[in-house]
């Protein structure tokens, strides 16, 4: 195979096109030892753990980011008829914003502090230190996690404006999945979570994080990939069709009964299509009001009521009049969403049928470009060896490759 040399500059372009932000690896190592050494001091039995310190981080290079403190939250939740610390079920990186009424889009609040939140789930009897042996039992695990979490940071603050469906959208996925029916709560909501734009993201810094931390070389890559979890999970969505979710919502259907049940429906008169179809309908409505939902908690200003109770009392001050315009503009945008959420209200169960096309397809983007990585890949060493006994040696490798064909005519050996 032939080599390659390229420069410190351009090994930095690679990386940034291939989605992962210059220094956010090393970043993501020393964060680790830091919530490591915070973990390690707890001493007591709480609910919730808070710390915070200073940190240096600048991470990117055509988008910078500068992080110069962390506060880290850790939360304990506890898991009925279960023991000791089981395991660390959530990471989160907050990050605030607010709708912008001058140009109508999400505007990132600039922070240069992480804001780290580790949720750990526990049982009963569980004690501090089983806290840092789960953080070190799968260190690279968490490091990629991390890597994730700061890659998140960086999205936020290298864009000042966005649009502001996209995180309503990501934010109701991420309330989902209590319908009691495996093939909708625990596949469908989560492989749209996990597919989604803002998720999307991060991806191939989580895996480029794991790479280095496994220090993979360009002739392991295939492998690292093949057993990598965020490969694998891909590969599953890709190959997941709605024929494969409609079997799986067949194969339950006492779980269909029961939901059906539980909103005041007798699914005793229904046959299973029908059964599906009702409760495809509940999930998209129920998934609607929650976009929508989130879509006008983060569009409001909290003047709103005042100003629309002024109008309609016709005593609103002259110097608030802009402020009506602006809210009547909110509205429209709130009613150009609402119409685009529920584009599938006649007919929900295409809403799951395209939902699922659509993961095919970006699942199978998001492959493409995590396979990109090899780039980052290290350069296998090549081994010089000294032959101390070259009868053995000579033996050795005609076992391994076979005899080798004597050559008796010069080949074509033209370089033009």
């Amino acid at each position: 195979m032939r080599s390659i040399i390229i420069t410190e500059n351009q090994f930095r372009f690679i990386t940034e096109a291939l989605g992962v932000p210059d220094n956010i690896l090393d970043a993501a190592n020393m964060l680790y030892d830091i919530v490591e050494k915070d973990i390690k001091s707890i001493n007591s039995i709480e609910d919730e753990y808070e710390f915070d310190g200073d940190i240096e981080f600048e991470l990117g290079g055509k988008h910078k980011v500068m992080i110069d403190s962390y506060e880290l939250k850790v939360n304990i939740e506890t898991i009925d008829g279960e023991e000791g610390v089981l395991d660390i079920i959530s990471m989160g990186m907050a990050g605030g914003f607010g709708f912008n009424r001058d140009v109508y889009m999400k505007e990132t609040e600039p922070s240069t502090t992480l804001e780290l939140t580790i949720t750990f789930a526990v049982g009963e009897n569980w004690e501090p230190e089983g806290l840092i042996r789960k953080m070190e039992e799968e260190r690279d695990e968490h490091v990629a996690s991390l890597a994730h979490e700061i890659k998140h940071k960086y999205d936020k603050q290298s864009k000042k404006f966005g649009l502001i469906g996209p995180d309503a959208t990501y934010q109701a996925t991420q309330r989902r999945g209590h319908f009691g029916i495996p093939a909708i709560d625990r596949v469908f909501f989560r492989f749209m979570y996990y597919i989604h734009g803002i998720e999307n993201l991060v991806r191939p810094v989580e895996v480029a994080s794991s790479m280095k931390s496994k220090n993979i070389t360009k002739s392991k890559f295939l492998d690292f990939l093949q057993t990598n979890r965020v490969f694998k999970e891909l590969v599953e969505i890709k190959n997941f069709t709605f024929e494969d979710f409609i079997n799986q919502l067949k194969e339950n259907e006492d779980r269909l009964d029961a939901l059906l049940n539980h909103i005041g429906e007798d699914p005793s008169n229904m046959n299973i299509d029908q059964k599906i179809d009702r409760v495809l309908e509940v999930a998209y409505i129920d998934l609607v009001n929650n976009r929508m939902e989130m879509f006008v908690r983060m569009t409001e200003h909290h003047m709103d009521d005042m100003i629309k109770f002024g109008s309609q009392l016709g005593l609103l001050p002259s110097n608030l009049k802009d402020k009506v315009k602006q809210l009547e503009k909110t509205d429209e945008i709130r009613r150009k969403f609402l119409s685009q959420t529920m584009k599938y209200e006649k007919n929900p169960t295409k809403f799951f049928k395209d939902e699922i096309e659509n993961f095919q397809y970006v699942a199978n983007k998001m492959l493409k470009k995590i396979s990109k990585l090899y780039a980052m890949a290290k350069d296998d060493e090549q081994v010089s060896e000294s032959i101390l006994n070259w009868d053995l040696h000579q033996q050795i490798m005609e076992k391994k490759y076979g005899k080798r064909k004597i050559e008796t005519k010069y080949k074509n050996w033209n370089f033009k």
